[in-house]
């Protein structure tokens, strides 16, 4: 039961956050569309933002889990996808810098879990890995910025043709990244 809870708070804040910005959905605004009382939601979050941070975070686990490869880096990606009026919305509330902050402490784990399951990540330098995970957070979070704010492709079926494609086009760059780390 606390479960389905969750996952009904969870899901009425995404379909709040898709028609106006987190710090502008109340408490009661879930409730009402939930059927909950106040103390329900209290009982699993504290606030909105911890909704929104609990339901990344739990996908970012699934990503982590079966992260392989250049995978999770673009499941990632996928996730922003799926959601694009709440991460804009979402950017609307808390700013560029802090979003951007936000995912790239998600990218760099993402890049770190990857190096450590394919086993590179004891062979290259904290420099070079400096280098590449500020590469991959910038890159990968203007890429994605850009696509929220291009109002032409609210169609979500671009943003995934665009991931294939790029799924493709990097395919095997860290493992690349990681061997070219070794040359000094």
């Amino acid at each position: 039961m606390a479960q389905i809870t969750k996952k009904m708070i969870t899901e009425s804040v995404f379909r709040l956050a898709e028609k106006k910005p987190l710090n502008k959905i109340t408490v009661r605004d879930i409730t009402d569309d939930c059927g909950i009382t106040r103390n329900t939601f209290y009982y699993y979050f504290h606030d909105i933002y911890d909704v929104f941070t609990t339901y990344v975070e739990s996908r970012m686990t699934e990503i982590y889990e079966k992260a392989d490869r250049d995978t999770g880096l673009f499941d990632f990606m996928e996730l922003a996808a799926s959601y694009k009026k709440v991460w804009l919305n979402c950017y609307k509330t808390i700013g560029h810098e802090t979003l951007s902050k936000y995912a790239g402490e998600k990218i760099r784990a993402l890049i770190i879990k990857t190096f450590e399951t394919e086993g590179y990540y004891d062979k290259i330098s904290e420099f070079d890995l400096s280098i590449i995970c500020t590469f991959y957070e910038e890159a990968l979070f203007g890429l994605m910025m850009r696509w929220l704010q291009d109002k032409l492709s609210d169609d979500p079926r671009q943003m995934k043709r665009s991931l294939d494609r790029i799924r493709v086009l990097f395919e095997g760059q860290l493992e690349l990244l990681a061997k070219n780390s070794q040359n000094k």
